[in-house]
């Protein structure tokens, strides 16, 4: 199958299932990241300017957060 780009308010969808929240606005980026103790060694920054989130964003966000393709594969398709 595979995911060329996913629409961004379905990302921030999934980022929000998953428990992130977005912790701060700067001109067009959001940073997003779980409350404590459970935070990221590095927050996800989400590009406000796109409105299809490029694969490179989200494969480099997947190994920030530890899911496996194919498990984001299967909970995008729910969402």
């Amino acid at each position: 199958m595979g995911i060329k780009t996913i629409p961004l308010s379905k990302w921030k969808r999934y980022l929000k299932s998953l428990g992130l929240k977005n912790k701060r606005s700067k001109s067009s980026h959001e940073i997003w990241d779980f409350d404590e103790p459970q935070k990221l060694l590095r927050p996800l920054t989400v590009d406000l300017n796109c409105k299809d989130v490029p694969i490179t964003h989200i494969h480099t966000s997947l190994k920030t957060l530890g899911i496996s393709k194919q498990d984001f594969e299967n909970e995008i398709n729910n969402l």
